[in-house]
């Protein structure tokens, strides 16, 4: 007997993922982007924008997956 409550299809997990990695891009995007006035605000830039290439790298190797 299979629990069907904890049972998730590949292509819904992979879509909940997809929807969750946009909220992280979203959440990035105004440090990434921002006017950096000093130091800190430049190492925050930068991380985020490198955070976001990562998210990048891991969209891109999603959708190479074979189903």
């Amino acid at each position: 007997m299979t629990n069907k409550v904890l049972s998730i299809e590949t292509g819904h997990a992979l879509g909940v993922l997809g929807l969750l990695l946009m909220l992280v891009i979203d959440r990035l995007a105004d440090p990434a982007y921002a006017v950096q006035q000093d130091g800190a605000d430049r190492l925050t830039g930068f991380l985020a924008r490198r955070a976001i290439d990562g998210i990048a790298a891991v969209g891109w190797l999603v959708d190479r997956l074979p189903l």
